[in-house]
């Protein structure tokens, strides 16, 4: 099972779960979407593996960080740092792996 949130600070806005990652990822975008929440001063936490089509639809829900437990791909470490958005990974406890710049 993949978990997705959107969060803001120290709470959680919106959370979603499914059996494919993407699938999580779109129904946080479909909940962000009837709420008309906005996402500029929000993150995507993620639990899976962040991969060049979830990053594309995080650019388009206008969120400019992406954290995740797990690694990204290449390509989507690529996008990232082309449109400007902050990109972590292996997020576990206090550490975590930092793809782009802030």
């Amino acid at each position: 099972m993949h978990s997705a949130a959107l969060c803001q600070e120290d709470k959680i806005v919106a959370f979603a779960e499914d059996i494919g990652r993407h699938n999580a990822v779109d129904k946080i975008v479909g909940e962000v979407i009837l709420k008309g929440e906005e996402t500029k001063d929000k993150f995507l936490l993620l639990f899976g593996r962040v991969s060049s089509e979830i990053l594309i639809k995080a650019a388009r829900l206008g969120v400019p960080l992406i954290v995740s437990r797990s690694a990204p791909t290449n390509m989507a470490i690529k996008l990232a740092k082309q449109l400007n958005i902050t990109l972590a990974g292996f997020a576990r406890g206090e550490r975590l792996n930092l793809y782009t710049p802030i």
